[in-house]
């Protein structure tokens, strides 16, 4: 038989979520590409993953598949994500955990063995809205959400870690990057097993990561949005 020519790896290794950077943002209705005198008005015009990041969840994931009283239930379906962020010079670690319990599942024994910036990962788990009003853009201001969005009280991973940044109520000076991952588990015997399975990525380098579901892809842009009020009032 003849021999297939591997494939050459996607060139675009990172994940998007919450879309691209040519989208029109549901906040502020500006393109999130928009410059005024040279200068981007949403510091985080795309919100990727990183290699990086996957080593932190994989690791997790290696951790996860030792704990019994988590895996040992073949119907169980979770998720988790990390993100880091550096802006006006510092750093920040999160990590967040949805589904299977109702209190997050990941424990410390499940950070074990992080070799990228260890010890310094700090657990978000907010308070969902319960409805589309009073949500908190990474930049700590209030937004409500599309009145007509699906899923908006969906306790989703991504959810978490955007809204523990923003209660942080960062001194919001400049941006440098804000990028996460995620992992998602589906037990063999999972009911929504094929549900889940959707989102994993389709990049050569993405495989075993997630991307967002589609509650949290229409959600992502209104947090994402750091644009001032003052632009978004008065453009």
């Amino acid at each position: 038989m003849p021999k297939t020519k591997p494939r050459k790896p996607d060139a675009d290794v990172n994940l998007r979520h919450g879309g691209h950077a040519t989208d029109t943002c549901p906040r502020c209705h500006y393109v999130r590409i928009k410059k005024d005198q040279g200068k981007l008005l949403h510091g985080i015009p795309e919100l990727t993953d990183s290699a990086k990041l996957r080593s932190v969840v994989g690791q997790i994931k290696d951790n996860l598949m030792q704990d019994k009283s988590l895996v040992g239930d073949p119907a169980a379906v979770f998720m988790m994500g990390v993100l880091e962020a550096r802006i006006s010079g510092r750093e920040y670690y999160l990590f967040a955990s949805s589904g299977r319990t109702a209190e997050p599942w990941i424990k410390p024994k499940h950070l074990d063995g992080i070799t990228y910036h260890p010890r310094k990962w700090t657990l978000a788990n907010p308070t969902i809205p319960a409805n589309h009003r009073g949500w908190l853009t990474v930049r700590g201001e209030k937004v409500d959400l599309g009145a007509d969005l699906q899923g908006v009280t969906r306790p989703c991973s991504a959810m978490k870690l955007l809204l523990g940044l923003g209660a942080m109520h960062l001194d919001w000076k400049s941006v440098d990057y804000v990028r996460m991952s995620e992992m998602v588990y589906v037990g063999p015997k999972a009911e929504d097993a094929k549900q889940m399975r959707v989102w994993h990525g389709h990049g050569a380098t993405n495989s075993w990561t997630a991307h967002s579901c589609d509650a949290c892809e229409a959600r992502i842009p209104y947090l994402i949005c750091d644009v001032l009020p003052c632009w978004i009032d008065n453009p």
